[in-house]
């Protein structure tokens, strides 16, 4: 059954155009001629915004291939061409743009078959009015879906948008108990590794040889404070991958505890998930392997309700909407939504329906128990491998769990040669005008805008109004925000006498405008003049820093004060009323007691301490500092846009010894390339 009409469709190329007219006839045209040859007839194209790209940007509608293969095959994936939609279809591959042109209507057609031919799953119960719902924004797939569903007089349904509604709920569980700590022999790593091989595998003895050595890093920890800690080098073709994944997995299994494996590249990630494919699911619900990320890559479930009930992108909120119910992991960034899908409708539309730094209100929120994130969280505790980024392992680590309290004992580190930068940056501290401002917003809201940040007072409101102390330590706070840079601090700092007034009256502007002059003065000329970021030495440092600083470091500290005498109450609550607090409540004050440390507490003690030290922490000349202070100037479009006083450890593999490794029972670090001090 045919469900299009006979459709033109083109092949664009870069200078010159293939078009199939709706009568058959192939023509080749420059960029420029082809909307006048459609006479307003809507095409067939595969990436529509790359093909009108190469034909100039005209202002024509056209029926991207993409779009269709999105609805009807939500969480999968292709290449985004001709060739990409054959291979996934299991036809041939068209040779030239002629025959890809020639060859698109029926890779439609076969997608909307596809759709019919399963039109009565459960998948797609909500099929056709989201279909509807998409076609009165303007989508032009919808009647042609429809027609494939047998529905085309469905109506457009808003409950079809309402992924919230549909997707599962995850259950509470019993943390899991503390792992175990038998070994692994060398042989039994080895006999692991020749079965993910399988009997057919080339043999390559290093890689046994590899996977024998690195059961070290799985043996029992004789002394705190002392793990088993191996270094490995494992050059290309050696297979390590593989070979860490044998001894890690049985350790798991016999252990009844996970393993973190840490990379420094998202490719990596990915390649070690295919690759521990071979160990076969777990029996039941519980995944073997999961791959963790920052938050900031899943879709958050409360900025999607408010994108449709804003009603803004509503077709491609549809589209997310399919893929949501089928997504394994309910990530944006790089997990089984196509690549894509962003060139086809913006990678802005995709930030602002991802969760954002500082705005998720953990158990707060109406959709906690269908969320994205604690899905991923709640799966990561009883897996028995977890892959992350070394930037999350050390974050992790640095507080003493993510989204809760849990600390890996056993790791594999690859891409160790990396692992030098990602400590520099996590255990680097940042004292900069966005910094500050995305604090005070965190605990004021918004302040006028249209974001639906919510002040502080708003999220901890029902933990709050229990207890009078509470609503006093909660108020003192939020007086001492004020001291944070305003709305339009950026604006302040860019203007030598704009402003002045109210500078001068808040403490974080006074500071950050003393921290500009300095840089500017200390700046070469031609660096002002220029498109990137201004570096230069703190020291010698100038008195109205010190002075200014001295002046913050007083009101971050009347901020923090109240912000901890907050956090200790809702504690005390954790204990003093743990045979009466219902679940929602218990969790609702353990989230609020961990994000204002993390996001609150912890940062303001780093700054005030970076403050204090500044009239002593000058280095001496000639003597190898152990810390290193610059300032940092951002510019765009001429103007300077922030100021950051950072501090960087020297050597901040010695602050990952002490934070990560020791702490540890077990890790192993691994590169294709990698050496010690003394090049072995």
């Amino acid at each position: 059954m045919d469900f299009l009409p006979d459709l033109p469709a083109i092949v664009a190329g870069h200078g010159h155009a293939v078009l199939l007219s709706a009568d058959g006839e192939l023509a080749h045209l420059t960029p420029g001629r082809v909307a006048k040859q459609l006479a307003g007839a809507i095409p067939l194209v595969v990436h529509g915004p790359a093909t009108l790209k190469r034909l100039g940007n005209p202002a024509i509608a056209v029926l991207d291939i993409l779009e269709l293969f999105a609805f009807v095959c939500p969480a999968q994936s292709l290449a985004p061409t001709a060739a990409g939609l054959a291979r996934f279809l299991e036809v041939p591959v068209p040779a030239t743009q002629e025959d890809a042109a020639a060859a698109l209507a029926g890779y439609a057609e076969a997608l909307l078959a596809k759709l019919s031919l399963g039109r009565d799953v459960p998948a797609n119960r909500d099929a056709p009015g989201l279909a509807a719902a998409m076609g009165q924004a303007g989508w032009g797939w919808a009647p042609y879906v429809l027609a494939a569903l047998h529905a085309p007089a469905a109506r457009a349904d808003g409950m079809a948008l309402r992924l919230w509604k549909r997707l599962p709920r995850w259950e509470a569980e019993a943390p899991r108990p503390p792992a175990s700590t038998f070994p692994i022999a060398p042989a039994q790593a080895r006999a692991r590794l020749a079965t993910l091989l399988g009997e057919s595998a080339e043999q390559r003895p290093a890689q046994s040889d590899y996977a024998a050595a690195a059961t070290t890093a799985f043996l029992p920890r004789a002394a705190e404070g002392n793990p088993h800690l191996i270094i490995a080098e494992a050059g290309t073709g050696t297979g390590k991958t593989l070979g860490y994944l044998a001894p890690a997995s049985l350790w798991a299994e016999m252990n009844a505890g996970p393993v973190w494996i840490s990379t420094f590249t998202r490719h990596l990630q990915r390649q070690i998930e295919s690759e521990a494919a071979r160990l076969g699911p777990l029996e039941g619900d519980r995944a073997r392997v999961v791959l963790r990320k920052g938050r900031e890559n899943y879709l958050c479930l409360l900025n999607y309700q408010d994108a449709v009930e804003s009603k803004r992108g509503i077709i491609p909120l549809g589209l997310i909407s399919r893929w949501a119910t089928a997504s394994s992991d309910g990530d944006l960034m790089g997990g089984d939504l196509p690549g894509w899908f962003a060139e086809l409708f913006g990678h802005m539309f995709l930030a602002s329906i991802a969760d954002k730094r500082g705005e998720c209100i953990h158990a707060a929120c109406e959709h906690y128990t269908r969320c994205t994130i604690e899905h991923v969280v709640r799966k990561a505790r009883m897996a028995d491998l977890v892959i992350a980024n070394h930037a999350l392992v050390m974050a992790q680590a640095v507080w003493g769990g993510l989204d809760d309290e849990y600390v890996p004992s056993r790791y594999v580190f690859d891409e160790g040669h990396h692992i030098f930068d990602a400590a520099d940056s996590a255990f680097s501290i940042e004292l900069s005008g966005t910094q500050l401002a995305e604090l005070r917003r965190w605990l004021l809201g918004a302040e006028g805008t249209r974001s639906r940040a919510k002040a502080l007072a708003q999220r901890f409101e029902d933990l709050t109004a229990v207890d009078e102390s509470l609503i006093r330590h909660l108020d003192a706070a939020l007086l001492a925000a004020k001291a944070l840079p305003a709305p339009g601090w950026s604006a302040r700092l860019a203007a030598d006498l704009a402003g002045l007034q109210h500078t001068a009256a808040n403490p974080s502007e006074l500071f950050l405008q003393s921290l500009r002059l300095q840089a500017r003065a200390r700046a070469q000329d031609a660096e002002l003049t220029g498109p990137m970021p201004v570096e230069v030495e703190l020291f010698p440092i100038e008195d109205e820093i010190i002075e200014s600083g001295a002046k913050l470091a007083r009101a971050l500290e009347k901020l923090r004060a109240p912000l901890a005498a907050l956090r200790e109450r809702f504690l005390d609550r954790l204990e003093t009323e743990a045979e009466t607090l219902d679940e929602p409540t218990r969790l609702r004050l353990e989230g609020a007691a961990r994000s204002l440390k993390r996001r609150a507490i912890d940062p303001l003690a780093a700054w005030k301490r970076i403050l204090d030290s500044l009239p002593t922490a000058a280095p001496t000349p000639g003597m190898r500092p152990e810390k290193i202070h610059f300032l940092r100037l951002e510019r765009e479009q001429g103007q300077d846009r922030d100021i950051a006083l950072l501090t960087h450890l020297l050597d901040p593999t010695e602050a990952f010894i002490e934070t990560i490794a020791a702490p540890a029972h077990g890790m192993l670090i691994t590169s294709a390339t990698l050496r010690d001090g003394v090049d072995n």
